[in-house]
């Protein structure tokens, strides 16, 4: 069987990369979590209902190739994920969805930090410094409008709606010159 990474199967391992149960190839968390990871595999025919199983607070399936081709995927982040595209928007959105946040000060962050995730985010041009156990992105608004469109848990909070009002208004600026 021979996957092939889609900007859809992109976001997944981006939710699974931060969130990853050690049972199979699944996630744990909250709940929203769990229904997205679960609504996504299943969309994706990469395995069937009843295959799916469920244990404490976390959701997985047994699927060797898959397991396989997620690990690589991980590994190889830095390459593959190298441009600003559908790609790595996705990757970034299923990462920001599973360990990201915004606190109540505004500040944009990503829990759970590698080295390799710091690199990858400063490849692609979003500067960020490590603040105890987080990765706060230095320029927020570029960051969330990059992966506004594919964000799927966290897409109801009230910043998106302001990076949406904000890409309006430059838009209009943009028509007006």
């Amino acid at each position: 069987m021979k996957i092939k990474l889609t900007p859809e199967l992109a976001y997944v391992i981006g939710l699974w990369r931060k969130s990853k149960c050690f049972d199979g190839l699944g996630v744990y968390g909250s709940s929203d979590v769990l229904e997205v990871f679960s609504k996504e595999v299943l969309d994706k025919q990469m395995t069937t209902s009843d295959k799916l199983l469920t244990g404490n607070e976390k959701v997985y399936f047994y699927h060797t190739a898959y397991r396989k081709f997620f690990q690589e995927v991980e590994k190889e982040e830095l390459e593959r994920f190298k441009y600003l595209n559908e790609y790595a928007a996705n990757y970034l959105a299923g990462m920001f969805d599973s360990a990201g946040g915004v606190s109540e000060k505004g500040v944009v962050y990503m829990g759970k930090p590698t080295r390799q995730d710091e690199m990858m985010l400063l490849r692609l041009g979003f500067q960020t410094r490590k603040k105890g156990d987080v990765l706060v992105i230095e320029r927020p608004l570029v960051f969330l409008a990059f992966i506004k469109n594919y964000v799927k848990i966290k897409q109801g909070m009230k910043v998106f709606e302001m990076v949406k009002a904000k890409a309006k208004e430059e838009m209009k600026t943009k028509k007006e010159a």
